[in-house]
């Protein structure tokens, strides 16, 4: 579940996907250490530890023809949070900012391929089980877009078939047009679009049912589930990490992924197509959950308590939750119930030797918060 940041093109690098190979191996590779430096205790993996085949995805021709074109530091890549996908020969590229808002449209061809991944991408629907989002190609026009609801054209209205998409796609290319310069001379025509302010709660909704569902059936709070979905994926159901955690609750195959389908019985691990279906991924993630609550973390009595190490143990892995307090697991759940709530929040949100998970925490906490309200 770790994070991958990288740079924004153009004014928010700081907050975007464009990075260089050589900085994307860096971040991948110092968490991976970390994890591969714990125990397992008990039989439970390190919830979601990192994947070095993921770096896979990011490297040989897909990052070589993203140089060559584009030239260096302009890789955008597919994240959490982040849909990216290029069409026209890796020569045009969609970039959506779930967690920014922002869309991004931009090409090194003509204002026809521009306007065609306009409408592609106002038009895409929420099925990622047969896009390949390291290859050149349109992401097919569906009749029930996903961004249907977040993005509205010139006039305020929503845009939700082809006609509309055109005349929006028109109207942006003649009269929102910007160009930038690449270091390797080339020119850049973009469009930047912007999500409606409460985008978030938008996506959120399209999963309630899913939600509800699967908080019935493990009998997970759906304000948990929900806030776990924002701070791991935005709602992106493309979501991928340089970890190989798939969809929306980011599951990583061999590890959750392997334990949950043992867990219900079956062998081996789920597969791409299987953890970009939402509802597959979203039981995938609250059973999960329900294991950390019931087998992995089970002892600690307290249901405040019990919620905070879920939810730093669904990022760092149960392990290292409880060797917070003690390296026997015993001694673990022991100290964890001697103390109330609010201390074992501060403890894991201020001694965990992963600020990463440290702040994980803190977000999906916030973020819990406001979906107790949705309804």
């Amino acid at each position: 579940m770790c994070i991958s940041r990288v740079m924004f093109l153009q004014r928010s690098k700081s907050k975007t996907m464009k990075i260089t190979l050589k900085k994307l191996i860096v971040l991948a590779i110092v968490p991976f250490l970390y994890a591969c430096s714990s125990n397992n205790e008990r039989g439970y993996d390190e919830s979601f530890a990192k994947d070095t085949h993921g770096l896979d995805l990011l490297t040989g021709q897909f990052s070589q023809n993203i140089d060559q074109i584009w030239g260096v530091n302009e890789l955008l890549v597919a994240s959490r949070k982040d849909y990216v996908k290029y069409t026209d020969s890796y020569y045009t590229r969609s970039h959506i900012s779930f967690e920014e808002g922002q869309i991004n449209i931009e090409t090194l061809s003509d204002a026809n391929r521009l306007h065609s991944a306009i409408v592609h991408t106002l038009l895409m629907g929420s099925d990622a089980k047969g896009i390949d989002l390291f290859a050149s190609g349109d992401t097919p026009i569906s009749s029930r877009p996903f961004l249907v609801g977040q993005v509205v054209n010139n006039f305020g209205q929503p845009i939700n078939n082809i006609s509309v998409a055109n005349a929006f796609a028109s109207y942006l290319i003649q009269n929102k047009l910007q160009q930038r310069r690449l270091s390797n001379g080339r020119t850049v025509q973009f469009v930047t679009i912007q999500m409606i302010a409460n985008h978030v709660n938008v996506r959120a909704r399209k999963y309630l049912p899913a939600v509800r569902k699967a908080s019935r059936q493990y009998g997970i709070d759906e304000s948990l589930i929900l806030g776990i979905m924002q701070t791991e994926s935005s709602f992106n159901p493309y979501a991928i990490s340089y970890a190989n955690a798939m969809g929306l609750m980011q599951v990583v195959p061999h590890t959750a992924g392997r334990d949950v389908f043992k867990m219900k019985g079956l062998g081996g691990q789920p597969n791409k197509s299987y953890l970009f279906d939402p509802n597959k991924n979203i039981d995938a993630g609250v059973s999960y959950l329900w294991l950390l609550r019931n087998e992995y973390l089970a002892g600690i009595q307290n249901p405040t308590s019990m919620r905070y190490a879920m939810i730093s143990a669904y990022n760092s892995g149960a392990g290292a939750v409880l060797r917070v307090f003690s390296r026997d697991r015993e001694e673990a759940i022991d100290a964890i119930n001697r103390m109330q709530p609010e201390q074992v929040y501060r403890i894991l949100t201020t001694s965990h030797p992963s600020s990463q998970a440290r702040n994980y925490l803190l977000k999906v906490d916030k973020a819990q918060q406001s979906y107790r309200r949705l309804r």
